[in-house]
């Protein structure tokens, strides 16, 4: 009889035992799965653009830029960005975007993207610049009131389906793009609306001379470390003009 409820006992902690591997297991598995799906959503350009309010509470203020007047015959819509490696020129699509283009060549036009360097450079995907740290983390700060601007996402019909393509970066909220921007270095179609991002990333220009200025910037990069995005010596715009 005693050897039964030995046995008995053994068994029952032998199936405790069990049952507290298996939840642990699942629990790991759930933090796995957990910390993969918010790298994920946390956009492949996470930029710390967001700022909080007194209760803590992220907010965004975003600004619906209205383009300013010009005559279609001088209009420009070419930004040139005069490299320390090259003149990379990029055609701006202000009628098909005129938020997201429009946000972009008032920055170029305020002299912002001057010694601002590419900070993260990912090859066979893109380069991106336009952060006044040159961390990732910085935005532009409308000098009439000394807080960031950040602009809405913008819906086009323009695709990530060929290099060259340039896009705005921005965190997972879709409404927090400001200056940091990027150039494809390839067709990237999970860029698109419904790919990583349900809403996508903005595209507001097309580089039209100097991808071989991109390439050089990319082959030359020196990382931190292996494997980083970052970089130990990036290329700086000596001075951006619309031309």
């Amino acid at each position: 009889m005693m050897q039964k409820q030995n046995l008995k006992l053994h068994l029952t902690l032998k199936q405790k035992k069990l049952q507290s591997k298996t939840k642990l297991s699942l629990f790991f598995l759930f933090a796995f799965y957990i910390i993969n799906v918010s790298f994920l959503t946390s956009s492949v350009f996470a930029l710390d653009t967001s700022k909080s309010n007194s209760k803590g509470k992220i907010t965004m203020e975003s600004q619906e830029l209205k383009p300013k007047e010009e005559k279609a015959e001088t209009a420009k819509d070419v930004a040139l960005l005069k490299t320390e490696k090259g003149d990379i020129k990029i055609k701006l699509y202000l009628k098909e975007a005129p938020i997201t283009a429009g946000n972009f060549k008032d920055l170029v036009s305020r002299g912002f993207y001057n010694g601002i360097g590419f900070h993260r450079i990912i090859p066979g995907f893109v380069v991106q610049g336009g952060c006044p740290y040159g961390t990732g983390t910085g935005n532009f700060e409308d000098p009439e009131t000394n807080k960031p601007r950040y602009i809405k996402m913008e819906k086009t019909n323009f695709r990530h389906d060929k290099e060259g393509v340039v896009a705005m970066a921005r965190t997972s909220d879709p409404d927090s793009a400001s200056s940091q921007f990027f150039i494809d270095l390839e067709p990237l179609p999970s860029l698109d609306p419904g790919g990583v991002d349900p809403y996508g990333y903005a595209i507001f220009g097309q580089v039209i001379e100097g991808m071989d200025v991109v390439k050089t910037i990319v082959k030359e990069n020196v990382p931190p470390f292996p494997g980083d995005d970052g970089c130990s010596n990036p290329v700086k715009i000596i001075k951006a003009e619309m031309i």
